[in-house]
């Protein structure tokens, strides 16, 4: 980890969602969509192949609980779920693996930004 503060370190216990032993469920501070969240590890590993077994598999519990909460909150048509390995995208929050969990809406098209390597050129 760099000097910089980890935001997915040291988020408000008021803004989770959900949570679990070994994840939290956090809303995206900068949504692509209505109900965007994020699935994170509640130990600073910057790779989701340096999570233990028990860390995935309670990141995949969270993950269905999110998608849950959101279908009945929202009501979207689908999810893009996904997530970064590595530091090549300049996702300052890279260096906390965190899964992006974004409904998606009928007629809404979903806009991807940098985080995903993305450059609009609008």
């Amino acid at each position: 980890m760099t000097d910089n503060k980890c935001p997915y370190c040291e988020f408000d216990e008021f803004d989770i969602i959900d949570k679990n032993e070994f994840g939290a469920i956090l809303p995206e501070p900068n949504p692509l969509s209505k109900g965007h969240t994020v699935i994170i590890p509640l130990r600073h590993t910057d790779s989701f192949f340096g999570l233990t077994e028990k860390e995935r598999k309670s990141l995949a519990t969270l993950l269905e609980l999110a998608r849950n909460e959101l279908k009945i909150r929202h009501q979207p048509e689908g999810f893009h779920i996904a997530f970064n390995d590595g530091h090549v995208f300049g996702d300052e929050n890279a260096e906390h693996f965190h899964m992006h969990i974004i409904p998606r809406y009928k007629n809404q098209p979903l806009k991807l930004d940098k985080r995903w390597g993305i450059i609009n050129e609008d």
